[in-house]
């Protein structure tokens, strides 16, 4: 906390209250209009900078760094004397006024002004992050260094920065697979990374230690048509993912999810969403991503199930639950090859049930389990012991279960 004498201080021009547990700014502050350098950095201060700010008339240097900053007032500008002035790190700020984004950028040097002007025209909304959120600070520092480094055309220039978005969101120095990653001139070299034509239309980057957070940057990325991020370690997908407007394919299955954003519902492209196998997911799918999946069925499986099995479908969009993974291990199974598979309801209806059971009892510790949830016909779902017995599902000649034998 600030004592209120601090106001009492009228000769002082630097103050450094930097590094301490500060919550709050105080408004005893404001009266120290002759204060030139101001710096309260790597505090705990939340909520937005008070209008009582733009009253220092006198503030040159001012530096709000590492906080959780929710907020600015557009009457920051005021300061007139202001030559610098830093809010980075600040993950929680909301909208920032253009007025405060204009000035932010014209207190950039010559190069990084460039730069930023370039982006601001080229990739929306990206001011809103790259001044005052920590990885597309980063991924701003980089590009301007890539940009001195190469010639790059708008295309390769708007991609490139896209992609370092994500690469320090999700820890890329830690990727057991990153070739090339920031480091040649064309993005389409990078590991994972799809162009024809120089778009960049898929991201492979399954099982390659992806942790962190998935986040891009505003709508860069417009033509990626696949998105394959199974078998990670992501904890968290940002809601921008939903800008994504050409998305057909998205895999997130595999991974530590602790959030699916609502926003996913925006990809009406979208064809194949898988988000099995994330344990840490819990309650009910956001309604507007569960009627993604329910458009997508393109089996009716969903239809089916809820047609013939006393299953309700706000269990079946409900995280964790043994039928919600037996729906997704349905639709995950056929992946690509929906639109060539037919089955009938008897099959789709076993199929569900035989793998709600599955899941419900751990069987993946089963001994013999290996021909459980395979693509083929459920009544296949059976091996013989070393005594010769059957253990498994046997079933009639309408493919109607008529045993179950798991000892």
């Amino acid at each position: 906390k600030i004592d209120s004498n601090i106001g009492l201080l009228e000769n002082l021009s630097v103050l450094d209250l930097s590094g301490n547990l500060l919550q709050n700014i105080s408004s005893d502050l404001s009266t120290m209009t002759d204060l030139i350098e101001l710096d309260l950095s790597r505090n705990n201060i939340s909520g937005s900078i008070s209008d009582e700010l733009s009253a220092m008339t006198n503030l040159g240097k001012l530096n709000l760094t590492y906080n959780d900053l929710t907020g600015i007032s557009s009457s920051i500008v005021a300061l007139k004397k202001l030559y610098s002035f830093e809010i980075y790190h600040n993950e929680n700020m909301g909208w920032i006024p253009v007025e405060v984004i204009d000035r932010l950028q014209n207190l950039l040097t010559k190069d990084k002004k460039k730069i930023s002007e370039k982006l601001r025209s080229l990739v929306t909304n990206s001011d809103q992050d790259y001044f005052v959120r920590s990885m597309p600070n980063q991924a701003f520092e980089w590009i301007v260094n890539q940009s001195s480094t190469f010639v790059l055309d708008d295309k390769s220039f708007t991609q490139q920065y896209c992609l370092s978005v994500l690469y320090f969101n999700s820890n890329g120095k830690y990727w057991t697979n990153k070739t090339d990653w920031l480091q040649s001139r064309d993005e389409c070299d990078w590991y994972g990374v799809q162009c024809p034509n120089d778009d960049v239309v898929e991201l492979k980057l399954a099982n390659n230690n992806v942790s962190g957070t998935v986040a891009l940057s505003g709508d860069c990325l417009g033509k990626l048509n696949l998105f394959d991020l199974s078998q990670n370690s992501i904890q968290k997908i940002d809601s921008n993912i939903g800008l994504l407007e050409n998305l057909t394919v998205l895999d997130l299955s595999g991974n530590k999810l602790e959030n699916i954003p609502s926003q996913l519902g925006l990809l009406t492209k979208l064809s194949f969403l898988w988000l099995h196998e994330n344990p840490n997911l819990a309650g009910r799918i956001p309604s507007e991503v569960a009627d993604v999946m329910m458009r997508n069925d393109k089996i009716n499986a969903s239809e089916t199930i809820l047609s013939n099995v006393p299953v309700s479908r706000s269990t079946i969009f409900e995280y964790g639950t043994s039928q919600f993974r037996a729906f997704n291990d349905i639709l995950y199974r056929y992946r690509m090859q929906q639109d060539e598979i037919s089955l009938s309801s008897t099959d789709l209806v076993y199929r569900y049930i035989l793998g709600t059971l599955y899941f419900a009892t751990n069987g993946d510790r089963w001994e013999l389990n290996n021909k459980w949830l395979t693509p083929a016909n459920h009544c296949t779902w059976k091996i013989h012991d070393s005594n010769g017995y059957v253990i498994g599902v046997l079933c009639n000649t309408d493919d109607e279960v008529t045993k179950l034998d798991l000892y």
